[in-house]
């Protein structure tokens, strides 16, 4: 397969699993991968689209990994994507009544702010935590993984300076 820039698209929702090959390679390791395509391997679970694996490790340096992975054989298509609609950036799930009011655009906010933070700060381990964030429903679903993120940023190497900052701006949305 041939990442040429027409067809990047159309792969950002392709779902990618590991075969045979993959599965036994993660526990043994004697494909002489780099680490970006050791990393880009775990992410693919025949699961999450590319689309949803490249905010976290880059567009460029995923396409390159998953070209690298399929000439070994290690990864597959596991689905294709449907319409241009699949493609697109799946939608936040609805705001629960409560949040639906005056709220909704400060827990909005602040599931942004807690996201771009996890990601920035944690990499390619914010991927569950960034899950998390996305589906709080309202305020005490969200209020539920503040602690987690926190630790979380205050225990990484570049978020410990501003973690007790991030947390505090949180809190001020959430209120």
């Amino acid at each position: 397969m041939q990442f040429t820039q027409e067809n990047r698209i159309r792969l950002r929702g392709t779902v990618f699993g590991k075969t045979a090959a993959g599965r036994a390679e993660v526990g043994q390791r004697s494909a002489g991968l780099t680490a970006r395509q050791r990393s880009v391997l775990i992410m693919l679970d025949g699961q999450k689209s590319l689309a949803d694996i490249g905010p976290l490790v880059g567009e460029d340096e995923m396409l390159a990994a998953v070209e690298g992975l399929l000439r070994k054989g290690l990864v597959g298509i596991s689905s294709a994507p449907a319409s241009a609609a699949a493609v697109a950036k799946p939608e936040p799930p609805a705001l629960s009544p409560r949040a639906a009011g005056v709220g909704a655009a400060a827990l909005a906010a602040a599931r942004d702010l807690m996201a771009v933070a996890a990601r920035q700060h944690l990499g390619l381990l914010a991927a569950d935590l960034v899950r998390r964030i996305e589906h709080a429903k309202d305020e005490s679903q969200l209020a539920g993984v503040i602690g987690l993120w926190h630790v979380s940023i205050r225990e990484s190497k570049t978020g410990k300076p501003c973690a007790e900052d991030l947390l505090a701006e949180a809190r001020a949305l959430l209120a």
